[in-house]
């Protein structure tokens, strides 16, 4: 969340009766590259600690390493994947060295908001439901305890959750930190058991349930979740009568901006930019009827006189239909979206890492080697990770996907052609486990493995450092590429590049960027990666842009559409539309 964003949220978090905030701290957000740390802008979490503060908020930090909250590798940072063989999320020497290191420079900046110290934080996390993990690394956790501990002191609150199970808690629990459980809307009598669970790993102390589930996330390809209003108040009855204390998991979700959403599950399937969660606050921080009912029961149960008024929603704008120009397909835009310093030359396809790309996209490119007489072919790319769209010449062929294991395809093709393979990155696995990314192995056509591959690494946003309107951009780049007719039928179904330019004369409010029958693709804002939109797979249609992301006068929008812009790129347009909305919208959503 922005700075000004920070507070507005934090305050409806109290005007709701909650007397403490719990936080993730994303090692990858922190730490991009080895040795490089970043606490400014989203990622500037003293002034979160501040801003709780201020507002009397207790605080109950998670800094992991590993955090899940379905944030893209569990938090751990990309490049870890480059160490040959290395075991994360375990006493594995080398993981423990960077854990270290990156612990150094956090808790430098945690330790003076301590409790002990007058600050808000009043207890830590050790790891996240380790216990859930199938490595069950007890010197893990014991030396991860003990890095903490040495830390904080021996008189800060540490602890560990866990699933309400034994066998979870088994592995899950360190000596030395208090056991908790989580669990989401139950009866009495399930309320009953679970806490019997924690007990039985933590005899003394406090009942905590440190995840109680108000609502439940997004995947594409499942319909968006709803929690109804009625088991949470009553569960919140059950635990209080009991003194117990909870904390909802989660209030306030908010976005998975940009490529930071990971992939959950069986499959796995990649989590929805927005983190909605149908929370109590929704994802641009608006009250719900689940966050009054809420409120109410705090009242109810405790006499408990709330600091705060009832807090008014935030502003939103519709501000309307926008014409989008199409710049040119991504085969086109090479030289401008990939540096040449960045690309590499190899034998076989390479990994994501290697290269150097942490999220994203890697275009992969060789030449058609030998004949086929009817001038098809068979390739077969069984190491995809995780969508892929194959191109002959830059024109579409098939679109392979890890997620179905859709890894073969048919071509149409001739020797000396360029095949072209697009990959993109949908998230990696929320677990931690180890989750590499691109082509991982190699590729054939009528199982003849192909070499001599050109890697070229896909960033879009570069396109913003192009300092002139969109239409002159556009104009000029079709004059240098005289290949390029007129009507955006030549980009139908082929990933391609479109751009915008608008004026807006104050947005004070956030909007909701609306891309209408467009297929599946990347918006980028004013230099903001704002996230994947996928409506033709769902549920969520929408993407949340805060006003934040908005300026005074022009702003400029690139949108990378790996499929079709919808009606305009079939009907002979020259301009595409897409609109700025003033609301969600969701829809039932399609298998991926």
């Amino acid at each position: 969340m922005m700075e000004e964003v920070k507070c507005f949220r934090l305050i409806k978090v109290r005007a709701a009766g909650l007397n403490a905030i719990q936080t993730y701290v994303p090692w990858n957000l922190h730490e991009p590259l080895p040795g490089e740390y970043n606490f400014d802008g989203m990622a500037n979490l003293p002034v979160f600690l501040q801003t709780a503060q201020q507002l009397g908020l207790d605080v109950i930090l998670r800094p992991g390493p590993y955090i899940c909250a379905e944030w893209e590798n569990g938090g751990l940072p990309w490049w870890l994947l480059n160490i040959p063989n290395l075991k994360p999320r375990t006493s594995d020497d080398r993981f423990m060295n960077f854990v270290q290191r990156w612990f150094d420079e956090l808790f430098s900046v945690v330790v003076p908001f301590l409790y002990k110290n007058g600050g808000p934080i009043i207890s830590i996390q050790v790891e996240n439901e380790y216990g859930s993990f199938p490595a069950c690394d007890r010197n893990y956790m014991s030396e991860l305890y003990h890095i903490i501990r040495a830390y904080v002191g021996e008189d800060t609150v540490l602890f560990t959750v866990d699933g309400n199970a034994v066998g979870l808690l088994r592995c899950g629990h360190v000596p030395g930190a208090h056991a908790t459980v989580d669990f989401g809307p139950s009866t009495f009598k399930d309320v009953e058991q679970a806490f019997a669970v924690q007990r039985f790993y933590a005899p003394r102390g406090p009942l905590v349930n440190s995840e109680f589930y108000p609502g439940w996330f997004d995947v594409w390809g499942k319909n968006h979740s709803r929690t109804k209003i009625s088991p949470i108040v009553d569960s919140m009855a059950y635990m209080w009568y009991m003194n117990a204390s909870f904390s909802m998991y989660v209030f306030h979700g908010g976005t998975n901006f940009g490529f930071m959403n990971c992939a959950n599950g069986a499959g796995p399937l990649p989590v929805t930019t927005g983190y909605d969660y149908d929370a109590p606050l929704t994802e641009a921080g608006d009250l719900t009827p689940k966050y009054l009912a809420i409120r109410e029961q705090i009242q109810q149960l405790t006499g408990y006189a709330i600091p705060y008024p009832l807090p008014a929603s935030t502003d939103k704008a519709a501000y309307g239909s926008l014409k989008v120009h199409a710049l040119g397909k991504v085969t086109e835009l090479l030289d401008l979206i990939s540096p040449v310093h960045r690309r590499r030359i190899s034998n076989q396809p390479l990994p994501f890492e290697t290269i150097g790309l942490g999220y994203g996209y890697v275009l992969y490119e060789t030449k058609v080697p030998f004949h086929s007489t009817d001038g098809q072919y068979i390739l077969r790319a069984h190491g995809v990770r995780d969508r892929a769209y194959v191109m002959i010449d830059g024109h579409m062929q098939a679109i392979l996907n890890s997620l179905s294991q859709h890894f073969r395809a048919k071509l149409r093709a001739n020797v000396g052609q360029h095949l072209q393979i697009l990959v993109e990155n949908l998230g990696r696995q929320c677990s931690g486990h180890p989750d590499p990314k691109g082509i991982l192995g190699s590729v054939t056509l009528d199982g003849q493995t192909l070499f001599n591959w050109t890697n070229y690494p896909i960033e879009p946003q570069l396109l913003f450092q192009f300092n002139m309107p969109v239409s002159t951009f556009s104009k000029s780049f079709s004059k240098s590429n005289p290949r390029k007719p007129r009507h955006n039928t030549y980009y139908y179904y082929t990933p391609t590049i479109y751009a915008s330019e608008f004026l807006l004369e104050n947005p004070t409010a956030d909007t909701f960027f609306h891309p209408k029958d467009w297929t599946k693709g990347q918006m980028y804002l004013n230099e903001n990666n704002v996230g994947r939109y996928w409506p033709a797979a769902g549920p969520q249609m929408t993407l949340y842009v805060p006003k934040n992301f908005l300026k005074p006068g022009a702003n400029r929008m690139v949108i990378f559409e790996f499929e079709s812009a919808g009606y305009c790129s079939q009907n002979n347009s020259e301009t595409c539309t897409v609109e700025f909305i003033d609301f969600p919208l969701y829809k039932a959503a399609k298998n991926i």
